[in-house]
């Protein structure tokens, strides 16, 4: 079963969406979100619109929240960054019973493993777990199509072919069916996008970027630097510049989200 979206956090994201003077009113189950719940905002012309959440903004909606979740719960897993195979501080590591460790961090899960219990693992036992900013993205999304449609069909969509995590290079079919990428309407919580640090130090190449969700309110999560503004983003990124730079890190134009009606699709028990 998917996880339900609670109030407090569904109104946050449509004020951020839609401004500050969005309402929801809970119209169905009490404190829990629903396509019939009562949306009140004022578009930017002062028009007053009511009308219902309905089914695309809330599924949307779901969405892009889970995602925040997803990425505050990698936040708080105690998984460590790693950018080398070489032993000592670092070193990719995985918790090996669940993923063979291929090089460069490469992780592959093993014969017999559910997917859905080997993502679910790295949130459960961060401290078995070190992996760089882009495998550590993909493992967000991954999270929050999972928490979206539940073990059974997120089992059934990433069992074939067998799941591997690298950076961007190895991505599931039913992950690659449900990413846009390119001009989306609006910049939503829950997003991905890119830090880029153009003059990096070749000493720490690590820090040639920092691939980040975007949790709303101007605050990023990216792992490795954590939570912050694009201004301390930047400023952590800057730190890392060769001697002499003079071009400062900045955010990219990519943008990726996932799409809500593609993971639908995947949702073979909706509840």
């Amino acid at each position: 079963m998917a996880i339900r979206l609670g109030f407090d956090e569904t109104r946050s994201y449509l004020r951020e969406t839609l401004g500050g003077s969005a309402e929801l009113r809970d119209a169905g189950q009490r404190g829990v979100v629903d396509p019939g719940d009562v949306l009140v905002y004022r578009r930017e012309d002062g028009k007053l619109v009511k009308t219902t959440l309905g089914k695309t903004r809330f599924e949307q909606a779901g969405m892009q929240l889970s995602v925040v979740r997803a990425a505050r719960a990698f936040e708080r897993s105690g998984i460590d960054f790693a950018w080398t195979d070489k032993p000592g501080d670092g070193q990719y590591r995985m918790n090996e019973q669940l993923w063979s460790k291929g090089f460069g961090g490469r992780m592959r899960l093993r014969a017999g493993v559910k997917p859905s219990e080997a993502i679910d693992d790295i949130f459960k036992n961060g401290g078995k777990y070190a992996m760089e900013c882009a495998t550590a993205t993909l493992v967000i999304l991954y999270k929050a199509m999972l928490d979206r449609v539940g073990a059974k069909d997120f089992d059934a969509a990433f069992e074939k072919p067998r799941l591997s995590l690298f950076r961007w290079t190895d991505e599931a079919p039913a992950y690659v069916a449900s990413k846009k990428v390119g001009d989306l309407p609006g910049f939503l919580p829950g997003d991905h996008t890119y830090f880029k640090n153009p003059e990096v130090d070749p000493a720490r190449g690590e820090w040639q970027g920092e691939n980040v969700i975007y949790l709303g309110d101007g605050r990023y999560f990216g792992h490795g630097i954590g939570e912050g503004s694009a201004d301390e983003i930047i400023a952590a990124l800057n730190d890392n510049r060769r001697p002499g730079a003079t071009v400062s890190a900045h955010r990219d134009d990519f943008e990726l989200r996932i799409d809500p009606k593609a993971v639908r699709k995947l949702d073979l028990n909706p509840d």
